[in-house]
C-alpha cells in the first residue's frame, strides 16, 4: 500500500492529511491559515504535522502533495502575490522538501481540486473535466483529452478572473475590474450586494439585509431564503453571472461534465444549481455539460494534495 501527506491550503482554514492510494483518509488536522506570523514558522508547522503522522501511523510516504490559492510560479514551486493568502510568497517545494527530506507535488489549489475529482470523485472514466470552487474566491480545474492543462506558469486556469461585467462596476480582489469572482465569490457577492442597494434604493429600504453592520454572503442567501425581495435581486444577478462563467468554461474547454465545490456552492447548491444547465444553454456555443455539485464535498481539496503526493499526475511530478 502507498501512503502520501496532503495539503490543502486555504484562506481561511489549512487541511494536512495521511492517506493511501485507496483514497482513505487515516488521519486529517485542520488549522487556521491565519495561526502564524511568517511563512516560515507556517510551513514548519506543516512539515511537523507531516512527520508526526507518519511517525503515528508506522508508514513511509511516496512524497507530499500541496495545493494553494495562486497565483503560483509552479517552477519554481512558489504561491507569489497571493490575493487571499495571509502571505504575500511562500516558497512551498524548496522550504518543505527540506524540512522533511520528501518529494513535493505543487500545484494551485483548484487545479489539486480538479486531480482529486479525476482520481477519487465523479472525474473517473471522463477524459474532458472542468472543477470549479466558488467559495472565497473562484477558481478552477481543467482536463481536455485526459491531459491536465497548466501554462506556463501554471495559472492556465484562473476562470475566476474571466470578464463577465464590460461595465466594470466592481474591483476584484486581486485589482482588476469585471471578474466573475468580484460579483459571484463569497468575497463578491456582499460587494455586489451593495452596488445593487444603490441602484435600488426602494428595495433596499425595505431588506433585512440594511440593518447588517457587516454583510455576508451567508447573510444574503439567508434573507432570500425567507423571502426578502432585495437579496432575490442580488441572487438573480449572480445566478446570471454564474451562467456567464459556465458558458466561457463550456465554450472554451467543451468539457463532459463539470463539477463544483466550494463552500459557497456547496452550502447553497438548492439555490446556484437549480436550472443551472439550462441557464448556461442561454450564452453557450457547445453543448452545455452535466453540471454537478462534486461527490467529494469539502474534502475534494485534500483528496487531489492525496492524488499529487502519491504521484498520480505526471503533468504535475513529484520533485
Amino acid at each position: 500500500m502507498k501512503y502520501a501527506v496532503a495539503v490543502d491550503i486555504g484562506a481561511t482554514q489549512t487541511r494536512i492529511a495521511l492517506g493511501n492510494e485507496e483514497g482513505e483518509i487515516l488521519e486529517i488536522e485542520v488549522f487556521p491559515t491565519k495561526s502564524f506570523s511568517s511563512s516560515d514558522q507556517y510551513l514548519e508547522h506543516i512539515a511537523r504535522l507531516a512527520k508526526t503522522f507518519t511517525q503515528k501511523h508506522n508508514v513511509d510516504i511516496v512524497g507530499i502533495g500541496v495545493g494553494s490559492p495562486g497565483p503560483i510560479d509552479m517552477e519554481k514551486g512558489e504561491v507569489i502575490k497571493s490575493v487571499n493568502l495571509p502571505f504575500q510568497r511562500l516558497e512551498i517545494v524548496s522550504v518543505l522538501k527540506n524540512l522533511t527530506g520528501k518529494k513535493i507535488a505543487f500545484t494551485n489549489d483548484a487545479v489539486t481540486a480538479a486531480v482529486g475529482e479525476k482520481f477519487f470523485g465523479a472525474g473517473r472514466g471522463h477524459r474532458n473535466l472542468v472543477y470549479v470552487t466558488i467559495s472565497t474566491g473562484i477558481g478552477g480545474g481543467v482536463y481536455v483529452d485526459d491531459t491536465l492543462l497548466l501554462g506556463k506558469q501554471g495559472n492556465a486556469h484562473e476562470i475566476g478572473h474571466i470578464v463577465v461585467d464590460s461595465n466594470e462596476e466592481i474591483t476584484c480582489g486581486c485589482g482588476k475590474k469585471g471578474h466573475w469572482e468580484a460579483y459571484c465569490s463569497g468575497t463578491g457577492i456582499p460587494k455586489y450586494a451593495k452596488l445593487l442597494s444603490n441602484r435600488h434604493p426602494d428595495l433596499w429600504s425595505q431588506s433585512v439585509l440594511r440593518d447588517k453592520e457587516t454583510l455576508t454572503a451567508k447573510d444574503i442567501f439567508d434573507a432570500y431564503r425567507n423571502g426578502d425581495n432585495f437579496a432575490r435581486l442580488v441572487i438573480q444577478g449572480v445566478k446570471r453571472y454564474n451562467a456567464y462563467g459556465f458558458a466561457a468554461i463550456t465554450n472554451a474547454y467543451d468539457p463532459e461534465i463539470i463539477t463544483i465545490g466550494g463552500s459557497v456552492a456547496l452550502n447553497n447548491s438548492d439555490i446556484l444549481l437549480a436550472n443551472i444547465e439550462k441557464e448556461v444553454e442561454n450564452y453557450a456555443v457547445n453543448t452545455v455539460p452535466k453540471i454537478i455539485l462534486t461527490p467529494l464535498g469539502d474534502k475534494i481539496g485534500i483528496m487531489g494534495a492525496l492524488a499529487l503526493g502519491l504521484g498520480k499526475e505526471p503533468k504535475v511530478p513529484l520533485r
